[in-house]
């Protein structure tokens, strides 16, 4: 950054800032904008929080130097703009008194009451709590405001208010400081206020982040705008005093032409998006049409157009299909006599209301109709949404990426056979398709149809396309499906389902494994569990219930073997692995192959050495490239697994061994895997698919073709490749061919002979 940036950006004289005021001055502007619309409510409440909030601040000053009170001030204005009740206002001038101050949630509660007590504990952050990093302190914070807002919305609309006025009057901080609050804002507030409707909030904090994080950009773009100022309002006016007229004559009487120049932020993104330079862009202006019906908007758009000639693609009804937060416009960009290309909205009043208040607008409270409150509720659907996931993902970085991704305002709108519009984020795939319609779909999801085409399920999607789900009782989520899925709900849905299996599945391992390790006692687990041994067992695990220490097992969290040593104790000789390994004869040296060759890139090192029997896990198989971790097992040597086998996660941490797979790499060595794929049931897919394994040094041993039903059919492989590098190569073209809808990689049940150090086909 040049030294004259930085000079400008330290200089609060050289930037765009709010004048300094009294508290006294922003307490009039206050009562001025409650008189406006909402002028017979007592002011009594709002004058005891000012007079609350200022004695509580009274130490407090801002960065700026004005007393602290000011900024609450003129948080609770700009919430007044939005149009809220008192208890709304009240709150704003509140709400940091708690985590500020030495005022408490009960001293709120007691002069104000439990509802403005439960607005400020929502916009409280958790100050009391040591998190591992600002990161994550952020995303706790954000979570907490979540559950509040869907609690109770005016929890957000404040907060929103409250970020406005810090952007606006942050010149006298620090720039990094600055930075790192306007990209907090970029990623989440911003999008957020889009995503409740609230534009004007949106498109100020949009602008605001620019001038910090493109200093040179917003600069550029704001010399650039001004050095063409009058020209652009006689523009304006030419537009406006054009469609006016045209709309008289062809009979509107009640309506309002309004014309403005497009935000920065908005400008920029065009910029950035189409990669073009200022001078190549020509619609710098939006253009609005207020009337009276809906069916006076589309009179309006056939007056526009048959005056001036529509761009192609550029029309958008919103009217029709509402985005998410309930905005609804018809949007047409068109072309005039002088080539000028000029972008109109036309809207009712009551859309217009929406557009600049957004959800503030729809939002009822306890004053209002029980009835009207609950319509209300329904059309935020999406809020209940995020509680949903927001209690899946107990990952604090987790639950706030996933908001950043459900927050992005480009969307598409998607149809499902009967017609039925669904609007998904731009990119989103048929399987984010599939969960929107319902969680149990996308769990069963197998294939789809994408226009009446069979696509594959990691097909994206583009707006108007119509997508079909076909499902199947025994399909289950896939890992890997959550490389390529979208939306937060679809991750949630298959995290929780992974969880939830492989909960069951460590729960059944863990039985195993103890059953095993008491029977070399000469227990028996269904004798213990008529006896309070199982109490025992439970209590020396830590665990509240008998259930969680069987988990706890198949994780491996809890070694069995342990465990029953510590509740039930014995002697037993201890042998080092240095020791079991020469005793049991381990250490005899490597045998080479009937070519007298000794393969070197599927050689395993045991603690540095090649001379060591090695057995490969046949629960999993490991390639050459893949993390490793290895055991010491009785009259077998060394058994070898992928160190994310759950089987090895159950091992003995005693006989763990360190392994490694040599350097290098032997050409003519294969290794056999298994894989699965779900391909269309047509003529010449196996022959497709054979022909691409052979064409990429593949070894074929076994084929198996099954027909999963008339459109979908399954080909399981067992294979010979050279590395892991080599299958994830094969795995990604065979994704390529378009017949193949999905590729998993499955374990091999037949046990493989190992060699000493190598794997010897069987």
């Amino acid at each position: 950054m040049s030294e004259r940036i930085k000079k400008e950006l330290t200089n609060p004289n050289l930037t765009p800032s709010q004048p300094v005021s009294s508290p006294e001055d922003e307490y009039k502007a206050l009562m001025r904008s409650l008189d406006i619309y909402m002028p017979q409510a007592d002011r009594g409440p709002i004058r005891a929080a000012y007079e609350f909030a200022a004695k509580c601040h009274s130490a407090q000053k801002r960065a700026s130097g004005e007393p602290y009170i000011v900024h609450p001030l003129a948080v609770a204005s700009i919430v007044s703009t939005l149009k809220l009740d008192t208890q709304t206002i009240v709150a704003a001038i509140l709400h940091d008194t708690v985590e500020d101050t030495t005022a408490t949630l009960e001293d709120i509660e007691a002069q104000f009451g439990h509802e403005v007590r439960d607005l400020v504990d929502g916009l409280t952050k958790i100050s009391k709590i040591q998190f591992r990093s600002n990161e994550e302190k952020l995303a706790e914070n954000f979570r907490k405001m979540v559950m509040a807002m869907a609690k109770d919305l005016r929890v957000i609309l404040i907060k929103l208010c409250d970020r406005l006025h810090n952007m606006r009057t942050m010149d006298n901080l620090a720039i990094e400081k600055r930075k790192r609050i306007a990209q907090e804002t970029m990623d989440i507030y911003a999008p957020l206020a889009n995503r409740l409707g609230i534009y004007g909030i949106k498109s100020e904090l949009e602008d605001l982040c620019l001038r910090i994080l493109k200093y040179e950009v917003y600069q550029d773009l704001r010399k650039k705008i001004a050095a063409k100022k009058s020209a652009r309002q006689t523009y304006i006016n030419e537009v406006k005093e054009v469609l006016d007229k045209e709309l008289r004559n062809y009979g509107f009487t009640d309506f309002q032409v309004y014309g403005r120049p497009k935000h920065f932020f908005s400008i920029y993104k065009k910029m950035v998006e189409r990669h073009l330079e200022f001078e190549d862009i020509h619609d710098l202006f939006a253009f609005r049409i207020i009337v009276n019906s809906i069916k006076d908007c589309y009179e309006a758009l056939g007056v526009v157009h048959a005056m001036w000639k529509p761009m192609p693609g550029r029309f958008k009804d919103y009217i029709a299909m509402p985005k998410a937060n309930l905005y609804q416009s018809l949007h047409t960009t068109v072309i005039r006599p002088n080539g000028d290309t000029a972008e109109i909205q036309i809207r009712t009043r009551e859309m217009h209301e929406t557009c600049e208040y957004g959800v503030a607008a729809h939002w009822t409270y306890k004053e209002r109709d029980r009835n009207a409150t609950h319509t209300d509720e329904q059309k935020f659907s999406w809020l209940r949404q995020i509680m949903q996931w927001q209690s899946e993902l107990k990952d604090p970085d987790e639950f706030l990426e996933a908001l950043k991704i459900d927050l992005f305002d480009e969307e598409i709108f998607v149809f499902t056979p009967r017609g039925d519009v669904l609007s998904l984020p731009q990119n989103a795939t048929a399987l984010d398709f599939a969960f929107a319609v319902h969680s149990d779909i996308g769990i069963k999801c197998i294939g789809v149809k994408v226009n009446g085409q069979m696509s594959p399920i990691k097909k994206r999607l583009k707006s108007g396309d119509i997508v079909e789900v076909l499902t199947s009782p025994h399909q289950k989520p896939s890992k890997d499906w959550l490389n390529f899925i979208v939306t937060s709900k679809a991750r949630s849905k298959i995290r929780s389902f992974l969880r939830t299996e492989q909960r069951e599945k460590s729960r059944k391992l863990g039985r195993d494994l103890l059953m095993q390790e008491l029977e070399k006692r000469r227990l028996s687990l269904d004798d213990m569990e008529k006896t309070q041994d199982i109490a025992k067992l439970t209590k020396t695990a830590r665990e509240s219930h008998f259930e969680d220490v069987l988990i706890a097992i198949g994780y491996g969290r809890i070694n069995a073997k342990d465990l029953i040593q510590k509740t039930f104790p014995a002697p037993e000789p201890k042998e080092t692995i240095q020791e079991q390994i020469h005793r049991q004869g381990l250490d005899a040296p490597q045998k080479s192959d009937k070519a007298g060759r000794v393969s070197s890139s599927s050689t395993i090192l045991v603690s540095g050495h090649d001379d060591v029997m090695v057995n490969l896990g046949h629960c999993c198989l490991p390639l050459p490239g893949e993390p490793i971790i290895g055991f010491i097992t009785r009259g077998k040597g060394v058994t070898v697994h992928r160190s994310t086998c759950p089987r090895a996660l159950d091992m003995d941490p005693a006989r763990k061994i360190a392994v490694e797979w040599s350097k290098g790499v032997d050409e003519n060595n294969f290794h056999r895997c298994a894989i699965a794929l779900r391909t269309h049931e047509k003529p010449g897919v196996l022959a497709e698919v054979t022909t691409l394994l052979s064409n990429n040094g593949v070894n074929v041993h076994k084929a198996e073709v099954k027909i999963e039903n008339k459109v979908t059919g399954i080909l399981e492989f067992e294979i010979g490749v050279k590395s892991l590098h080599h299958l994830e190569t094969v795995i990604t073209r065979l994704e390529s061919l378009p017949s193949v809808l999905s590729v998993q990689r499955k374990n091999l049940v037949a046990k493989r002979r190992i060699r000493r150090g190598r794997f010897i086909p069987g």
